[in-house]
């Protein structure tokens, strides 16, 4: 034991508590080696879970050290208002006392970098809803990270110390790349969207984005998932909505925009409605290929409004309550969309008739569309 820890009664701290045996043994080995390692009691009590992270996260910025929101305005020369908005966007807590030093400064310091956006001229309302956006996007990904990394690190009979170790290192490797990783994504996914979202003569007329456009909408829920939930084990039934996920990113190849998706289903739109027919037929193809329970696919047009990357409007709710109404395997198409979508080769339609649909004011005509031949 070093003079450090040996200074320190982790014991009577009350850093133990709970803990008993050989998981009480490696609490108390692993805190006395994070105090080697430079850290202080506060940091280690203050760790919101067990301190196994401890040593990782400080790679990635935690390295103990708070400021005031006070401090962090006057350094980046935003207001506290503006502040304590992004601050919410990002989902840290409500600032209480602005002289207070309780933010830690890597998450301020990540706050105020958004102030770039302003600075490029964009509104005080849209740089707010970029940043919350784009945090939603990014525990996501964080979330997906954090099990892929633990995946690697967990081994059998591991104790506290060798996965605080493996860890500090894994985020030592991987903390040099993630921001590259990260721009190269971003300047990805928005060429991507400038390209789908050209700026039309209508909008250079206006001067603005218009209220609401037209488009299409598809969703494609699993069929039967819900009962599927009650045989396979959660590992599994995670596994099988991914691979809807990643089916419907295949499937949906500029024009076609994929959205979201939504436990089992997906959402997919498009300002052309034969492209997004054609991408929603050959996500139903593909999810029997890949032995996916049958897909209830349904599709409608209209007006709709694109907020933060999301749409809303009546063909989104008309397109969920009609793929509500297809049959596992089965692709409807509302009269909305059938009318736009035209005589475009390589359809073949049948009527079912009108439909009462939970949640539409009046009767909707469907078709039933596969490929023809």
């Amino acid at each position: 034991m070093s003079g450090v820890t040996a200074d320190v009664d982790i014991e009577a701290l009350g850093l133990l508590d709970g803990l008993e045996g050989k998981a009480r043994q490696e609490r108390a080995d692993l805190i006395a080696w994070l105090l080697d390692r430079g850290f202080d009691l506060d940091h280690i009590r203050g760790s919101v879970a067990a301190p196994l992270m401890l040593a990782a996260n400080r790679v990635l910025g935690d390295d103990g050290d708070y400021v005031s929101a006070r401090e962090i305005c006057e350094t980046a020369g935003i207001d506290l208002e503006l502040l304590q908005r992004l601050h919410l966007a990002i989902g840290l807590p409500r600032i209480e006392d602005p002289d207070a030093a309780v933010l830690l400064r890597a998450d301020a310091e990540a706050v105020t970098g958004a102030k770039f956006l302003l600075d490029l001229g964009i509104a005080t309302e849209d740089a707010v809803a970029v940043t919350r956006v784009m945090t939603e996007s990014l525990a996501h990904a964080a979330a997906i990270m954090r099990e892929a990394a633990l995946k690697s690190l967990l081994r059998p009979g591991a104790t506290e110390i060798e996965i605080a170790e493996a860890s500090e290192e894994l985020a030592r490797r991987a903390a040099p790349m993630l921001g590259p990783m990260m721009e190269d994504f971003i300047r990805l996914q928005l060429r991507h969207s400038f390209a789908i979202e050209a700026v039309n003569a209508t909008e250079r007329a206006a001067g603005g984005l218009p209220g609401a456009r037209m488009v299409t909408v598809c969703f494609a829920d699993l069929a039967g998932f819900t009962r599927l939930g009650e045989s396979l084990p959660p590992e599994e039934l995670e596994h099988v909505a991914s691979r809807l996920a990643e089916l419907a990113h295949e499937a949906a190849v500029t024009p076609v925009r994929f959205v979201k998706s939504i436990g089992d289903a997906v959402m997919l739109v498009c300002y052309d409605p034969v492209p997004l027919l054609a991408a929603a037929l050959d996500l139903a193809d593909a999810a029997v290929a890949n032995d996916l329970p049958r897909l209830r696919i349904g599709v409608a047009s209209g007006c709709a409004v694109s907020r933060a990357g999301d749409w809303f409007g009546s063909p989104v709710n008309l397109a969920s309550r009609v793929t509500a109404a297809a049959r596992p395997g089965a692709v409807l198409v509302a009269e909305s969309a059938r009318d736009a979508i035209g005589n475009a080769q390589g359809f073949d339609w049948s009527s079912i008739g009108a439909r009462r649909l939970k949640g539409v004011s009046s009767e909707v005509k469907l078709f039933r569309v596969t490929r023809l031949g």
